[in-house]
């Protein structure tokens, strides 16, 4: 009997990144042990000599992801039927109390100011988090090492940023060991593959302290959201101060005015293809997971999962940081953000339904 045929990029360019199901996560580019792989605006690409050690493959958010190891070890247990957003703790409505973290903030500056905590605290040495490289709007990682740039790295970017990449710098070019990592559910799927899968790449996940995931329905590719549809409106990425998804409506910002405010399904052409295929809203593998979703505006909903974001959570709480109310005392509540996590689940599997079909 011959020996089973390893899974190298090779193997990933086969069953993920040409089928479109690559989520632009930058996992397999920091996990490479040789450097063969680098980032390609949206796309990883090989430049070197692969030595066949798998580790690419199996750090991959979009190959055979061990849930069930990865849930008993974060969590304690398993999921079950009625965890429909995932395992979690409790659910709150949040809003900073710090005021330079208001004035920059997507919504309640949740993710901001328990990042700002946990490094002024020693919890973790550095954060991984979503910057802007080269072009306006180019969403790149940054190893944030003070509050400032913490600060400078507010808000959301909807197009991919390959934030593992950001863990590997942390990790290799600044020697951290406690690293707080923030993405969307792929990446911190991703992390998760280099912390419990047996052939990830240990060596970044372990040096992982805490993962704060984002709320995500979908994320857009930068070429044609930037370069078609923003033209097609007559603007330049540079002339957008902030862009935001809320009720049904995209909406980008200029000098603090709603210059474009479409309906979602004018912009549904440049959502990535990956997208259609995930079935997490919430950063189900997370320690912590925000989003805006389910609480008024201007404030953060935060769903408590494990013990160490638990830990997070109230000792920022404690310090005087957050303004915090249960989420059953605020509309429009959970109920919403289990009716979206329902849909993206539902529509993922359609989309895999007519995929086979």
């Amino acid at each position: 009997m011959s020996a089973p045929k390893k899974k190298i990029f090779g193997t990933l360019v086969t069953q993920v990144i040409k089928p479109g199901l690559c989520t632009a996560c930058g996992g397999c580019v920091a996990a490479c042990p040789v450097g063969a792989l680098v980032m390609e605006k949206e796309v990883p690409r090989i430049v070197g000599q692969c030595v066949t050690c798998e580790v690419c493959y199996h750090s991959c958010p979009q190959t055979e992801v061990p849930y069930s190891d990865i849930e008993k070890a974060v969590f304690g247990r398993e999921r079950t039927a009625g965890d429909n957003i995932g395992i979690y703790r409790e659910v709150y409505s949040v809003r900073t109390k710090l005021e330079e973290v208001a004035k920059v903030a997507q919504d309640g500056g949740a993710v901001t100011t328990m990042l700002i905590h946990a490094l002024n605290t020693g919890m973790v040495d550095c954060a991984v988090v979503a910057g802007v490289k080269d072009e306006p709007w180019r969403a790149w990682p940054k190893v944030a090492l003070k509050t400032e740039e913490i600060v400078k790295a507010a808000g959301t970017k909807y197009t991919p940023s390959p934030n593992l990449i950001g863990l590997s710098e942390a990790v290799n070019g600044y020697s951290k060991q406690r690293i707080a990592f923030v993405g969307t559910p792929c990446q911190v799927r991703a992390v998760r593959q280099m912390q419990f899968n047996a052939k990830g790449c240990l060596k970044l996940g372990e040096r992982v302290a805490v993962v704060i995931g984002l709320f995500c329905m979908e994320s857009f590719n930068y070429e044609r959201l930037m370069g078609e549809f923003l033209k097609s409106k007559g603007y330049e990425p540079k002339d957008i101060g902030k862009f935001a998804i809320t009720k049904g409506k995209f909406i980008a910002y200029s000098g603090g005015n709603d210059v474009i405010n479409v309906p979602l399904s004018e912009v549904k052409d440049y959502v990535r293809s990956s997208c259609h295929h995930c079935q997490d809203f919430t950063a189900e593998l997370a320690d912590i997971s925000v989003g805006s979703v389910g609480s008024p505006d201007g404030w953060s909903t935060v769903i408590v999962r494990s013990s160490i974001g638990e830990e997070l959570f109230k000792s920022a709480v404690e310090a005087g940081l957050l303004e915090v109310k249960p989420i059953s005392e605020v509309k429009p509540g959970l109920d919403l953000v289990i009716k979206l996590s329902n849909r993206k689940k539902e529509q993922a599997v359609k989309g895999e339904e007519a995929k086979a079909g």
